[in-house]
């Protein structure tokens, strides 16, 4: 059974919710990146939910999902998985907290947290990569309402399919916000054949901050 697992945050990717693109910062402001990610690593209590269900026509039968975006990401699957996973109201409130106590705090630790939630979904991805490869299937990237033209207002529905607020206390607001904030919902398609997967980006690059291509506003693809 797979659990929801949070493990060591990328820097990187903290620095690039921050708006860092590789230039320098201070000693003080990574002194006060660990203390802020160790707050928010104390505060999250990761949850997920998961469900496999067939594909007929890029439609799941219990959640008709509309676009040409998932259905490009759906086309040659047989079944597919709606996700859920959230870090929990602790976060919010320590976030709240920040932003009455210390602005400063308060925007690093929202960079922490939404690194946090997407570290727990990466880890599921990862985790259920290697369950389906027992059965040799593939799995897609996974696709969240809002993306693309997959409609955000699909949310609500998604969320009553899954039955989240009741299995891991996530809901969704009127706005079709989700409550907590930090909180990933996503489709992934299951194939008989390996599918295409997205490059990951140069937060995922241990040369993130000294990356010469960086500071010139390029990739190390482009040189």
């Amino acid at each position: 059974m797979i659990q929801a697992r949070l493990t060591e945050l990328n820097e990187n990717e903290i620095l690039l919710y921050l708006g860092y693109r590789g230039q320098e910062y201070p000693a003080e402001v990574e002194a006060q990146i660990r203390r802020c990610e160790k707050e928010v690593l104390a505060a999250a209590v990761p949850r997920l939910i998961w469900r496999r269900l067939p594909v007929n026509r890029a439609d799941f039968s219990v959640l008709p999902l509309e676009g040409k975006d998932i259905r490009e990401l759906l086309a040659g699957c047989d079944e597919a998985v709606l996700m859920a996973v959230t870090l929990g109201q602790g976060i919010d409130r320590l976030l709240v907290r920040s932003g009455v106590s210390n602005m400063a705090d308060a925007v690093i630790m929202d960079a922490c947290a939404s690194t946090a939630i997407e570290n727990v979904a990466d880890n599921f991805e990862m985790d259920l990569r290697r369950e389906l490869e027992a059965e040799n299937l593939y799995l897609t990237d996974r696709f969240s309402p809002g993306y693309g033209d997959l409609p955000l207002a699909v949310q609500r529905q998604f969320c009553a399919v899954l039955d989240t607020e009741r299995k891991i206390g996530l809901s969704v607001s009127s706005s079709m916000l989700m409550i907590p904030g930090k909180s990933v919902t996503a489709v992934l398609g299951i194939s008989g054949r390996p599918k295409p997967l997205r490059k990951r980006g140069c937060e995922s690059c241990s040369l993130f901050c000294s990356c010469m291509y960086r500071k010139e506003g390029k990739s190390c693809h482009e040189k």
